[in-house]
């Protein structure tokens, strides 16, 4: 299964997805991670040993350059055992900078 399409950040920092499916596997992604990832920092009170103990349990949030769509984009990927989400952002087109208020994310099942 995997499921694509456009969202946007409003003023206040609220981020609205193009359907309502979208939105609820977004945030059933990114909560999942943050709930482990949490857990840990809670347990360790240390980031990087919250980011590996929630790792090897199949958890992580990256932040990098991947190919997506054949095209080389700036990502965040949340990756849980059942899903992954990349989120992405427009570019604009005169300029070719990122919209961070704006973007495509990209979910599928692992």
């Amino acid at each position: 299964m995997e499921i694509q399409g456009k969202w946007t950040r409003d003023e206040e920092g609220y981020m609205s997805f193009e359907t309502p499916e979208l939105q609820r596997l977004y945030e059933l992604v990114t909560d999942r991670y943050h709930q482990v990832y949490n857990r840990h920092l809670q347990e360790f009170d240390d980031e990087d040993e919250a980011y590996y103990k929630a790792r090897s349990e199949g958890y992580e949030m990256l932040t990098d350059y991947k190919e997506i769509n054949g095209a080389e984009e700036f990502a965040t990927t949340y990756i849980t055992p059942s899903h992954v989400a990349e989120v992405w952002y427009d570019l604009d087109a005169f300029t070719q900078k990122r919209i961070y208020d704006s973007g495509w994310l990209r979910i599928y099942t692992t």
